[in-house]
């Protein structure tokens, strides 16, 4: 256990509509973030305990702890965990060509980014999210923390580094232990993926580090080797820590975005030829084969997976997954409204339902790899 002095706040410079710390972290990217104080977020990472605090103006951060061996300049890592070099207006301007309904999201949910994680942490921690929601994938990810990683003290309390796949590996009965720490099936997961990658690779996060240079379809490939990781999850890995900007995860409720909001329009014969206006005339008819089978789907299989997928590229481009979180984040409220059922006078009145946010956060994560 270690701990150090608090350092002052220093400020990143970076104004709110292009980073909202609230949105972005809750959004089902990230699970370790804690909320410790009014606008302030703390994690370990690099070996640090990091404080982020939004103001009206800015993002600042401060290092509460760190290991004896913490190395990383925390300011340039922040910077390159939020990919501030990228930017958000630009982004939103080049989608809202396509679809105008980006100019109210920029507006209604400013700031929201997508991140580049720690890749070992990232997919360990996406391998938890299926058929999950995020309050258990939060609770495992700190379980698996606080048993295998290194505690650092803090005046917020201790906050614990995510662990090595070396780490992991040294573990004699993982999947054993995880199921002790209420893992369940998905013991077995980490089991073979970590001896998998720990007995294939000298270096196994050095190994996966390198699949940010490779090609998508590349990247993907190696993960679907590992047990426990389908075609999401390979791809939340993708966009979220293996540069992989156009790495579309399409869950239940961004499958949903798709039919409602892009199918009929690109076969629009009105509006159709508007959407696709940016689009050559090859581009254009993969679009609407594309719309064309979905139309055809009732249901995510692994076809419309991947045309689902297809369409949001061709019509967002490189950053296509970008827009997809985008358009998960507030979708507009598009959906269809049903009307209520008639209920019997002498019917009890049913359970409510979580907050929209909740079941949101749900959709995200409960979905069948």
């Amino acid at each position: 256990m270690t701990s150090s002095s608090v350092q002052p706040w220093i400020d990143l410079d970076v104004p709110a509509s292009e980073l909202r710390l609230d949105p972005t972290l809750t959004c089902g990217q990230a699970f370790r973030w804690k909320a410790t104080g009014s606008s302030e977020w703390t994690c370990a990472l690099w070996d640090h305990v990091i404080d982020l605090k939004q103001t009206q103006s800015s993002v600042q951060y401060r290092v509460l702890g760190q290991l004896p061996a913490a190395r990383a300049n925390v300011e340039e890592a922040l910077r390159d965990y939020f990919q501030l070099h990228i930017k958000f207006d630009a982004l939103c301007d080049a989608w809202a060509q396509t679809d105008p309904d980006f100019e109210q999201l920029r507006k209604t949910h400013v700031g929201v980014r997508t991140l580049r994680q720690p890749v070992v942490e990232t997919l360990l921690v996406f391998i938890a999210s299926s058929n999950n929601n995020i309050k258990r994938i939060t609770m495992l990810a700190d379980k698996l923390c606080q048993h295998y990683g290194q505690s650092i003290a803090t005046e917020k309390g201790p906050f614990h580094t995510f662990p090595t796949l070396q780490r992991l590996n040294e573990d004699p009965d993982i999947e054993g232990t995880l199921s002790q720490l209420g893992f369940g099936y998905r013991a077995k997961y980490y089991a073979k993926t970590v001896n998998m990658l720990c007995s294939s690779h000298e270096d196994p996060e050095e190994f996966l580090l390198g699949l940010r240079t490779a090609p998508l379809d590349t990247a993907r490939t190696e993960l679907l080797k590992l047990s426990g990781v389908g075609p999401k999850v390979a791809d939340c890995v993708c966009l979220m820590a293996l540069d992989k900007s156009d790495a579309v995860p399409v869950d239940t409720h961004i499958w949903q975005v798709a039919q409602r909001r892009y199918v009929g329009r690109v076969l629009d014969p009105k509006e159709g030829p508007e959407m696709l206006k940016l689009l050559s005339q090859d581009h254009r008819d993969k679009a609407v084969a594309l719309a064309r089978q979905l139309k055809a789907s009732k249901a995510p299989t692994t076809k419309t997976y991947e045309a689902a997928q297809q369409l949001f590229i061709h019509l967002f481009g490189d950053f296509a997954g970008w827009a997809q979180g985008l358009l998960f984040s507030g979708d507009l409220g598009q959906e269809p409204k049903k009307k209520p059922k008639p209920t019997p006078s002498k019917r009890k009145s049913t359970q409510s339902l979580p907050p929209a946010n909740e079941r949101k956060m749900r959709l995200r994560s409960n979905v069948k790899e």
